[in-house]
């Protein structure tokens, strides 16, 4: 048993570190570099260290500061954020290029301010932002894969600033230094694409609210493991499961009334407990005219939902051949008219009430008595808990 979504294991991505690194790498050299080219650039140039540094731990720290919300866009947002840190440093790389050859941008205060927030100011925003994204990426995985990108980017930025020292004198002008960072974060986004794989995305299609807790409808997907799939949660216990790329396989309930089906000569009536999001009713009614359902459930959140995402096409209430009835189960067993062909018992409507040992003795020795002469019982549909290790 495991939990919502659940696949097999899967380790955390190799060369996890590496994005966090080249980004944190990236940021301490054009941090180095817009302090060697501001500082020491000219006599017009700027000489207060104090401005550049708090220019640059400002604009990293807002960039931290714009971190997205965990929410299903997050990965694009993530994508773009890498676009756009991009961006920042080509144009600082542009911008120190023409600051060396172009003197004069920095005579007076216009050119100056443009230099701080260009050179200094921009590049340090887009890697804030992009860690600060990275961030609330690893945070918000349900499937705990991803970690923390502050270790790796703090080792990266200490390494830029020694990258720096070791390539400034050998540089024909500070800017051109900026080139490596394109390189760093190109290759960086590459590789953080191939992480992203491994991160579960989690989304909540609907949801509602009921006496014993909440029923939702989950759409989970982990590139990785190619797990792309829709689940029907019934408080923590997946209840329905089905794949969103590929074609489904037959649920039990379905496969175990076609195997008493093929012996069949005339209607039967078959009882469903715990049917609620059962796609067996629709199939029964389909392939065996004449033959007629009874669906106990214990939520009328599992037939709302099952009918609206899993295709089941159940209403509570009574037809000429379909009765869909709603509450306690025990009641409804007790309550239950004899003489049924077939009962199918889906333990996985049960989870929240502790599995088959949720019916009472009564109710189970009442299900063997609403059997007609040559009838069968079914359990299946094991409920998957969440306590045990899978994804999230």
């Amino acid at each position: 048993m495991s939990r919502p979504g659940s696949e097999p294991h899967l380790r955390s991505p190799r060369f996890e570190w590496a994005p966090a690194l080249l980004v944190g790498a990236s940021a301490g050299l054009a941090a180095e570099v817009a302090l060697g080219v501001l500082l020491y650039g000219g006599t017009g140039f700027m000489r207060s260290l104090t401005t550049i540094l708090a220019t640059e731990g400002l604009a990293f720290a807002g960039g931290l500061w714009t971190a997205p919300r965990p929410d299903p866009s997050l990965v694009d947002r993530l994508r773009r954020r890498w676009l756009f840190c991009l961006m920042s440093f080509l144009l600082a790389t542009v911008f120190g290029a023409a600051w060396s050859l172009v003197p004069m941008l920095g005579e007076d205060a216009l050119g100056q301010g443009l230099g701080l927030a260009v050179l200094a100011g921009l590049p340090l925003y887009g890697a804030g932002a992009l860690l600060g994204g990275m961030s609330v990426a690893a945070e918000s995985d349900p499937g705990s894969r991803l970690s923390s990108p502050a270790a790796p980017a703090s080792v990266g930025a200490a390494g830029g600033f020694i990258l720096t020292a070791f390539l400034l004198p050998l540089a024909p002008m500070p800017g051109s230094l900026l080139v490596a960072c394109l390189v760093m974060l190109s290759a960086g986004g590459m590789l953080y694409g191939e992480v992203l794989n491994f991160r579960t995305e989690r989304e909540v299609r609907a949801r509602r609210s009921t006496a014993t807790g909440e029923v939702r409808v989950e759409e989970v997907r982990l590139p990785a493991a190619d797990v792309a799939e829709r689940t029907l949660v019934d408080h923590e216990y997946v209840r329905l499961r089905r794949p969103l790329d590929v074609e489904p396989e037959r649920p039990w309930d379905v496969r175990a009334w076609r195997d008493f089906m093929a012996s069949l000569e005339h209607p039967v009536r078959v009882l469903i407990v715990g049917g609620g999001a059962s796609l067996a009713p629709r199939a029964i009614l389909r392939e065996h005219p004449g033959s007629t359902v009874e669906v106990l459930e214990r939520t009328p959140a599992a037939v709302e939902l099952g009918r609206e995402f899993f295709g089941t096409e159940l209403t509570i209430g009574t037809d000429d051949r379909l009765s869909v009835k709603v509450g306690n189960l025990d009641d409804l067993i007790a309550a239950t008219e004899p003489s049924h062909d077939l009962i199918l018992v889906d333990t996985a409507a049960l989870g929240r009430v502790g599995g088959r040992a949720g019916l009472s003795a009564a109710s189970v020795a009442r299900i063997e008595a609403l059997l007609a002469p040559g009838g069968v019982v079914r359990w299946g549909g094991d409920a998957e808990s969440p306590d045990v290790e899978g994804i999230a």
